[in-house]
């Protein structure tokens, strides 16, 4: 198939890429370049595919026509949860008005079927657990699953209004080899890999304590796979997770064991976790101090039993087995991240 994956040159989407280059198809990324590297579009001194710099805010479907686009994974967006708060236009703008732009490419050029990168943030206000798709949502409030949750009610729409297949998939935290760790905020699994390259003490905003759900990228490539062999599923969602959680502390000390040292964490307030985005505390009207602290200490677990049931997918690496290989490409990396 000839797939095109917006956001491309992001960690997720390059990895998706490359995964299904493997497996025969023809692959198109699509990146503005705001937060992809070029780095990520190749592997092993191998493009993953055609780079097309473009901006999903922008009508592609003459782009999708003359490509022969048959399935679009919309993956681009501002994810960091900060950033979103911080400038609440512009993660609009990328996340709601971009997916209602790829979306409508799509219809226009009659793209066969559409991936839409959801979060489980939506869940962000759910106390049942594990986080199920057919669950009530309660009303998520921070920017990011906001925007998260207006994208996927505009994938039902078209759905229901154009008949399209469109299908949803939450990703819980993901994380990999390539992912990267020097933006501003990594996720935590990069932080504690650049904190370890440099032989520098982490600073926690927790007690380390608080558990959530991590999937390996190469699962959530393969749950990608499933999708697209699988007809009859336009509509649907799918948790992708591992259904296992970890918590900070077991996280750290497994990356401690894997690279064969040990530093001292610090753990520290988690009101002071957003500090760096100062403009989220300014007066008169200042962000919740309360609502940080729920988000940094917020517990994540997801269910796979549905995409289970209905695609035959369950996730295969452990996370011990999952550092381990991060480890590993961070080691033979550091010369590349100038971390000598």
């Amino acid at each position: 198939m000839n797939i095109l994956i917006t956001g491309g040159a992001g960690f997720v989407g390059s990895q998706v890429g490359y995964y299904l280059k493997k497996k025969g198809h023809s692959i198109y990324l699509l990146d503005n370049m705001s937060y992809g590297h070029e780095d990520n579009l190749t592997i092993d001194g191998e493009p993953i595919g055609e780079f097309i710099h473009g901006d999903i805010r922008k009508y592609c479907d003459s782009t999708l026509k003359e490509k022969n686009i048959e399935v679009v994974l919309h993956f681009a967006g501002v994810a960091p949860l900060p950033e979103c708060q911080e400038d609440p236009y512009n993660a609009i703008d990328n996340n709601v008005a971009g997916t209602a732009c790829v979306l409508e490419s799509c219809r226009l050029a009659g793209v066969k079927k559409v991936v839409f990168a959801s979060t489980s943030a939506v869940y962000e206000n759910c106390k049942k657990l594990p986080f199920v798709e057919h669950q009530d949502l309660f009303n998520p409030d921070l920017i990011y699953s906001l925007t998260k949750l207006q994208s996927e009610l505009l994938c039902d729409s078209f759905v229901k209004n154009y008949d399209m297949d469109i299908v949803k998939l939450r990703f819980f935290n993901v994380y990999g080899p390539h992912q990267d760790f020097e933006r501003k905020q990594p996720p935590l699994m990069g932080y504690i890999i650049k904190c370890l390259l440099n032989k520098t003490r982490p600073t926690f905003f927790s007690d380390g304590k608080q558990k959530r759900d991590y999937v390996y990228i190469t699962d959530l490539a393969n749950m990608v796979e499933c999708v697209l062999n699988k007809d009859g599923l336009a509509g649907e969602v799918f948790n992708v997770c591992s259904g296992e959680v970890k918590s900070v502390r077991e996280i750290y000390d497994t990356y401690q064991e894997a690279f064969g040292i040990h530093i001292d964490p610090v753990f520290s307030n988690s009101d002071k976790f957003w500090n760096k985005y100062s403009s989220l505390f300014k007066q008169p009207y200042s962000l919740n101090r309360e609502r940080v602290i729920e988000e940094v200490n917020k517990f994540s677990e997801g269910s796979f039993e549905k995409a289970e049931n209905m695609l035959g997918w369950k996730p295969k690496v452990g996370y011990k087995q999952g550092i381990n290989n991060c480890v590993s490409y961070a080691l033979s990396s550091r010369t590349r991240y100038n971390m000598t």
